[in-house]
């Protein structure tokens, strides 16, 4: 089933959502899509719908009598029939009588060997008002599911939501739906060579620019006056400035209506905080709990909370049995809590562009820098094997201490070995790699730097001795390290810029 050609990307999730809505097996299956708002699963699962011949009904927040309502009104649109064809007391009857409707033969839009397919988006509104309905959906699956004997039709019913936390918690742990979903999928923004393609952006240095501050989320480019972005460096600022720094744009306000619209976080003002203090750079319970003036066993259920909402990403580190290290999972939040939140009374003022210009530091070291590194790592992971040649397992960070200058170094990028496990006794290594985002160009000092955490690496235990050094540089490296890179027979690695983004002809 080919993916319609106005679905951007999307490749593997379409692949994945034929497959579940085509598989020619009898009885109830049941998927769980979930994701950020503006990812575009709505959109995707409208043009899959449309593909089989399916029902999409989209929930909103209202009573269960008028979701009920509105939802027979959907199943009878579906059939051919006139609104309030469907009357339904509860969810059960409702479910049930949908299997039996959709899954009659002559009622197939498609083929009589085709699923029927049921998608039900923005499932927690629907269940926040009827707690009971995972309940009565295990009970349908358990009842019409593979298994038990019934004759059921093939019927699929996929869930989707865009509360991170109430979808996940579906399928985890004594839940109803545990072990009972064929599917579970979770729409991630667009990757950062995607996100500069479905931007139509040329320049890789705007590119980083802009994901760095916007992410790859698709349905921020619907919320923007002005779709295209300049090309010129120079000229991002003012964009910003018109699309995003506006009291009036939709962006400006985006990233605290995304982390609150989340039914788990209601002390909005603590959450803001936390957030406020991982974006500042606090990267352990303990030193946000410093910075809050707060015990950090205080925070427990709130970094929970925002981890399970996917607003902050645990690192662990690769090599070391160590707290993880906390970071802001999403660019707009981070952004938002940097340059937006501190400086909020001027930017009502309309001072958008003095703003701009004093936050210049912040984006630099507290953006652009840890974003350069993440870049760095998402192409050891996904694009070196390929590009250039590493053989690389898991990809992340770590901390090595030395005695020789009596502090800790911190390594950027780490890639141990394919087929290695983190945190395992004389782990090999098969890259170190250091990542600048700074004007100056990299150059030997920076090389010896590396050869020293390699020997530290080897020293400590580590199968290090014959792995490949990188540096990445958001601009060129000096002419000395390019001839002792190019002499090195490919262990030493120097990516740009360009080299991130360039795909492969």
């Amino acid at each position: 089933m080919n993916k319609p050609a106005d679905v951007f990307d999307r490749d593997a999730e379409w692949t994945d959502l034929t497959d579940f809505a085509r598989l020619p097996l009898p009885g109830l299956r049941i998927a769980v899509v979930y994701g950020r708002r503006r990812q575009g699963k709505s959109y995707l699962l409208r043009r899959l719908t449309g593909a089989v011949g399916g029902l999409y009904h989209l929930a909103t927040e209202q009573a269960e009598p008028v979701s009920l309502r509105r939802f027979g009104d959907s199943l009878a649109g579906w059939a051919g029939l006139s609104a309030g064809a469907f009357g339904f007391g509860g969810w059960e009857q409702a479910l049930r009588t949908a299997v039996e409707v959709m899954a009659a033969p002559s009622r197939s839009r498609v083929s009589p060997s085709m699923p029927a397919l049921l998608v039900l988006d923005e499932f927690p509104y629907l269940a926040q008002e009827s707690p009971g309905l995972p309940s009565i959906v295990q009970s349908l699956y358990d009842s019409l599911g593979p298994g038990t004997g019934a004759s059921t039709a093939s019927f699929r019913l996929l869930l989707c939501g865009s509360a991170i936390s109430v979808m996940a918690d579906l399928l985890s742990g004594t839940r109803a739906l545990r072990g009972r979903a064929a599917l579970e999928l979770r729409a991630r923004p667009f990757g950062y060579r995607d996100a500069r393609e479905y931007w139509r952006i040329q320049d890789p240095a705007v590119a980083f620019a802009h994901n760095a501050i916007l992410g790859g989320t698709p349905g921020y480019r619907e919320l923007v006056l002005d779709p295209q972005v300049p090309e010129d460096p120079a000229q991002l600022g003012g964009w910003l400035t018109r699309n995003v720094l506006r009291p009036s744009m939709p962006l400006f306000d985006e990233a605290r209506r995304v982390v609150h619209e989340d039914p788990r976080i209601r002390d909005t003002a603590a959450y803001s905080s936390v957030l406020a203090a991982v974006a500042a750079g606090e990267s352990s319970p303990t030193k946000i709990g410093g910075l809050l003036g707060r015990p950090a066993t205080s925070l427990t259920h709130q970094l929970a909370t925002l981890a399970s909402a996917g607003f902050i990403d645990r690192r662990h580190d690769l090599l070391l049995d160590r707290r993880p290290v906390i970071t802001v999972a999403d660019p707009m939040v981070r952004f938002h809590q940097l340059v937006i939140e501190p400086y909020l009374a001027d930017l009502e003022a309309g001072r958008a562009r003095q703003v701009w210009a004093e936050a210049e530091h912040t984006v630099e070291s507290r953006i652009f820098g840890p974003h350069f590194e993440a870049l760095a790592a998402e192409w050891v992971a996904r694009y070196a094997p390929g590009e250039a040649g590493l053989a690389v397992g898991p990809v992340g960070q770590t901390v090595i201490a030395c005695r020789e200058h009596k502090v800790s170094h911190e390594i950027d990028v780490l890639a141990l070995g394919r087929g290695s496990r983190p945190r395992s006794p004389g782990t090999p290594i098969a890259f170190v790699g250091e990542a600048k985002h700074r004007d100056r160009r990299p150059g030997l000092a920076e090389l010896h730097r590396l050869r020293h955490l390699r020997d530290l690496l080897t020293a400590a235990g580590h199968d290090a001795a014959d792995a490949t050094l990188g540096l990445f540089s958001a601009t060129e490296f000096t002419d000395e390290l390019t001839v002792e890179a190019t002499a090195s027979r490919g262990k030493i690695l120097l990516a740009t810029m360009d080299d991130l983004y360039r795909r492969p002809s």
